[in-house]
């Protein structure tokens, strides 16, 4: 496909796509920089719907305005469209160029705690979420409002908090029409429906609803509306999607909390008592930002629990949440295989052989205890298992550790971003282990690798 920058033809191949959305595609122009190109109606994913096929035609309807005259001198960590992307005659915009963020990560890997246990302390994500918390404040004072704001439109890079998807922010005559149910402000939606919809427009105050969100699952590892709602006898069902139009949140004394979140009391009262009021009572309004910079954490010396207060809750035994009783349905035998002090990693079976790799005391061990490599934490190392060697990647390189054997150094493909997932370019079973390298895919060979075959280059997953 061919677009115009600068009057000046770009023919754009698929092999420098790199993500994909419901509105446009991202392609990687090198040096820095990519190119949102707006789907048009007439594009094969929008083939069966005439409703997103008009969507289509009054999104780039609108663009022809709206990116032309979009603010200049925001602050730094917003992407802004840069160039404009033409047709041939000059005449339509079709899409825009900014600045590619690598390597970077979602906001939202952040809310997820097999990442979270990679390396990344409480204290480093307050970190990012004052950055993001400056940069929120900034654009109200200029009469900006990000409107669609979740955390899927924030990259972070170096502990630094990124907004993308600009060009749906709400300003001047022009407003913004996208929304995620996950983080739309249900004071905007119609409290009668079955699942939220936006009726208002957007304003400030619903930024930072939404920023309360990101906030509570980044700490928390949970939804304001997670868990499960368990309603009495004489209440009426209300659907899952529908619990934030009732501010039926986490709070509510007949909402079970789920277990693989973290418990809200290793947040001090404070922040406690804000989330209460924001997600029951519809406090509205700018979040204090003293919440966020009074947070101290700290590890605590008996338990290892990571918590914000002053003395370790898990120890006191202390919960602002009432506790559900443990329920057994049917027959379950369950035995201890291993605990560990530190942090299980990656587990797997082969040859019907449970294996597992964990990191502790300074140091990755396999199951045996056996250490595989002297390292801390770190969320750029990425792992796999075959037998009784560990492949370890990190930025492009991979190493297969083998006891008593030489290490095996291969180049790699590096991980990278498409959509809201990271791929890597490396993958292992009980027999082999493969790779991508160039272009190309390879199996290991006691003494050559084995060439596969060919792949899209960047566009291929293992």
């Amino acid at each position: 496909m061919d677009v115009y920058l600068n009057h000046k033809r770009l023919r754009l191949k698929p092999s420098q796509l790199i993500g994909k959305g419901g509105e446009a595609d991202i392609y990687d122009l090198g040096k820095g920089q990519a190119l949102k190109l707006f789907k048009p109606p007439d594009h094969p994913d929008y083939q069966a719907s005439p409703q997103l096929q008009q969507a289509a035609q009054l999104r780039l309807q609108e663009h022809q305005q709206k990116l032309r005259q979009f603010p200049q001198n925001l602050p730094d960590r917003v992407i802004c469209p840069q160039d404009l992307a033409n047709d041939r005659a000059g005449q339509n915009i079709l899409g825009y160029t900014m600045s590619l963020l690598t390597p970077a990560n979602l906001l939202l890997h952040y809310s997820e705690r097999s990442f979270r246990q990679t390396g990344i302390s409480a204290q480093q994500v307050t970190t990012i979420l004052q950055d993001l918390h400056r940069t929120v404040h900034t654009l109200h004072q200029l009469g900006i409002i990000i409107g669609d704001f979740n955390d899927l439109n924030v990259l972070i890079k170096n502990d630094q908090a990124y907004i993308i998807d600009t060009d749906s922010f709400q300003f001047g005559a022009f407003l913004c029409h996208v929304f995620t149910d996950r983080f739309i402000d249900p004071c905007l939606c119609d409290a009668q429906a079955n699942v939220p919809q936006l009726q208002k427009s957007y304003t400030p105050e619903s930024d930072w609803y939404a920023f309360a969100v990101m906030l509570m699952q980044c700490f928390l590892f949970v939804h304001p509306y997670g868990g499960v709602y368990k309603p009495g006898k004489s209440d009426p069902p209300i659907p899952h999607a529908a619990r934030s139009l009732h501010r039926i949140s986490i709070f509510h004394p007949q909402v079970r909390y789920p277990k693989p979140a973290l418990k809200p009391d290793i947040l001090p009262d404070s922040l406690l008592h804000y989330f209460y009021q924001v997600f029951e009572q519809d406090l509205r309004g700018e979040m204090p930002r003293s919440l966020l910079d009074n947070l101290q954490w700290t590890t605590c010396l008996t338990c290892g629990l990571e918590h914000a207060r002053s003395q370790c809750p898990q120890c006191t035994q202390r919960s602002p949440i009432p506790s559900q009783p443990t329920r057994v349905q049917g027959i379950v035998r369950a035995e201890s295989i291993f605990a560990t002090p530190g942090i299980i990693l990656l587990a797997t079976v082969q040859n019907r052989q449970l294996g597992w790799l964990y990191h502790e005391a300074g140091a990755f061990r396999r199951e045996a205890g056996t250490i595989v490599l002297h390292s801390d934490l770190d969320p750029r190392l990425h792992f796999q298992i075959q037998g009784r060697s560990t492949l370890v990647a990190k930025d492009g390189q991979v190493i297969i550790l083998t006891p008593d054997q030489m290490p095996i150094r291969l180049a790699v493909d590096p991980s990278c971003l498409v959509c809201d997932r990271q791929y890597l370019g490396f993958a292992a079973n009980a027999d082999h282990y493969y790779w991508l390298h160039q272009g190309q895919l390879y199996r290991n060979h006691p003494l050559t690798p084995v060439y596969i075959g060919d792949v899209l280059h960047n566009q291929t997953q293992i």
